[in-house]
């Protein structure tokens, strides 16, 4: 059985167990069967990719075609946060949401042209191996950057797998706490059983489903509202005039209205645009993200694979801004509304119980003003289907795509982690003859621990508010950390051949410690941010000094110090020069 049949079998196997379920025992045990049987298909797949070799573990032979790979890329990139959060964001903050957008999509554009090939090019199979090679083959520099793959990767991982149990608490009853074990261990089977060959493929899949199920409930939205002129993506502006003018009678500042909302913790044009900047950057700085360009076959196919990604992410982010818009829409629609009955409008009745809405009546009056409601950014992909009355299908269609978010950045995380470990410290350093066998099974073992850690982690963070709220503040810094560490080194090593060893560890370790103290001091311990030109400069937006200490550290150590060998020159030569296809 060719892997084609064997996906759609374990399809057509998902979708008539889930209509048996519906038919014999109703929409809660049905609703149970399509989520947690949607990780049987992933897991049928893996399987199938099954591989004992390491180039296929770790590189997946690098025979991934470019369309493919883009799929999986943007599958890794489309978190839990991105699927069920991000269109939250811009209908909380509007227009100063949209760092999130620019900065992302626009470091993936640079990525394509200024990493992407010359990554593919360095021919080594993790980004340490990478910055060894540049450092003239100088060991201290890949252990310093196994240390910031695992500051960045693991408690972005344990995100993830809160993301699996929030899936799984809001739309199934599960206990979230339990439910975080079923993401840690589907993710394992993923990573476990091929290495990048069987989540790439795994991921392919994982994209379609969940880029299918976030599309489903908005259409149905728009369709409702009349919105289809030829595609709501063109036709909303009339629903966001409308949402305007709602605030305006109440007098308040327009959605749309720029630098209005804090961004990051920080306020203003500058902090805007400085977390834009640093969005932007960490994205070409993510370890897991990076490793993707391993798996082509060669410069052209990375390139066509960035774009491919960028397309696919595209999908999401251009659809998130139609769901912020008809979610505001509809709470808008309940101001001025008697409260008890807002109370006893279906949807709002049905998520009052999860926290997710919030109505209290301030002033007394028994009628819902716009500062009576407030609402959780996740209620705007999650509570579509509740807000326009859809089948009962649907929702549990929406945690599919959710947990399919969740599940598949988790797999990138863990053989991010694991390959760091197992090639970059232990062949390298502990037992160089490890024989091929013994090094797949060790990153096997190694992405076990990982993954149970990173679940325990997630146990923590949702059995504790508290510490669930400072992972949730780490996640956001990981492109900070990213931007910080491995974005001016990988720049730098490709584009100036002047950087050496001691300049990259220096630069990396400065540009961490700039960035660390300041967002666990704000982010974490609620310190005053700093201010410049009378503008607050947020925790993300900080990340731009890491990253500029970085660079200065790097060029300054670096022309203080002896320059690379002539091995280290024809290392990047070869990197910069064009590929000779045969």
């Amino acid at each position: 059985m060719n892997l084609l049949t064997a996906t759609i079998t374990a399809f057509v196997v998902w979708a008539i167990a889930s209509a048996i379920a519906a038919l014999v025992a109703g929409p809660y045990v049905a609703s149970l069967v399509m989520v947690v049987g949607s990780l049987f298909v992933y897991v049928v797949v893996a399987i199938k990719l099954r591989t004992k070799s390491a180039e296929a573990f770790y590189v997946a032979e690098r025979r991934i075609p470019a369309l493919v790979n883009g799929a999986a890329t943007a599958a890794d990139w489309m978190s839990a946060a991105s699927f069920l959060s991000m269109a939250g964001a811009i209908a909380l903050s509007g227009y100063d949401a949209m760092p999130f957008i620019i900065g992302w999509t626009l470091g993936y554009t640079l990525m394509a042209f200024t990493v992407a090939p010359f990554i593919r090019r360095s021919e080594t199979y993790t980004i340490p191996e990478f910055i060894e090679a540049r450092a003239g083959g100088w060991g201290v520099a890949r252990l310093v950057a196994v240390i910031m793959v695992f500051i960045v990767s693991l408690v972005y991982l344990t995100a993830q797998l809160v993301g699996v149990g929030v899936v799984f608490g809001r739309f199934l009853g599960i206990a979230a706490t339990i439910a975080v074990f079923i993401g840690a261990i589907s993710a394992l089977v993923n990573a476990w059983t091929g290495g990048w060959r069987s989540i790439t493929w795994v991921q392919f899949i994982q994209y379609w489903v969940m880029i299918s199920m976030y599309w489903l409930p908005v259409i149905i939205a728009a369709a409702a509202l009349g919105l289809f002129n030829p595609f709501p993506h063109f036709a909303y502006g009339d629903l966001i005039r409308e949402i305007e003018a709602r605030e305006a009678q109440y007098g308040l500042t327009p959605w749309t209205e720029p630098f209005a909302r804090p961004f990051g913790g920080g306020t203003g044009p500058l902090n805007w645009i400085l977390g834009a900047v640093v969005l932007m950057l960490g994205t070409m700085g993510l370890p897991h993200i990076l490793i993707r360009f391993y798996t082509v076959k060669d410069v052209k196919s990375a390139r066509l694979s960035v774009g491919w990604a960028l397309t696919f992410i595209g999908l999401l982010y251009v659809t998130a801004s139609i769901y912020a818009a008809i979610a505001r829409y509809s709470f808008s629609a309940l101001w001025g509304k008697p409260i008890e009955e807002v109370m006893k409008t279906p949807w709002v009745e049905k998520w009052l119980p999860t926290g997710l809405i919030s109505i209290r009546d301030t002033n007394g009056d028994g009628i819902l003003q716009p500062g009576e409601l407030s609402f959780h950014g996740d209620i705007v992909v999650v509570g579509m289907p509740d807000m326009f009355g859809m089948a009962w299908f649907i929702a549990p269609l929406v945690a599919m795509g959710g947990l399919a978010a969740a599940i598949s950045t988790a797999d990138g995380l863990l053989l991010a982690m694991s390959t760091a470990i197992t090639r970059d410290v232990y062949k390298r350093f502990i037992n160089p003859r490890v024989t091929e066998a013994g090094e797949v099974l060790l990153a096997r073992i190694l992405v076990t621990i990982i993954a149970f850690i990173a679940g325990f982690l997630g146990y923590l963070a949702l059995s504790d508010p508290t510490f669930s709220r400072y992972v949730a503040l780490i996640v956001g810094w990981a492109f900070v950390f990213a931007a910080s560490s491995f974005t001016p080194a990988i720049i730098l090593g490709v584009f100036w051949k002047r950087l050496n060893r001691y300049g990259i560890v220096a630069g990396m370790i400065a540009g961490m410690l700039v960035a660390a103290p300041y967002v666990i001091a704000v982010g974490a311990m609620g310190m005053p941010p700093l201010e410049i030109a009378g503008q607050k400069i947020g925790t993300v937006a900080w990340g731009i000094f890491g990253f500029l200490t970085n660079l200065v550290v790097s060029i300054a150590v670096s022309l203080a110090t002896r320059p690379e060998g002539k091995e280290v020159m024809e290392f990047v030569d070869k990197m910069r020069l064009p590929e000779i296809r045969k």
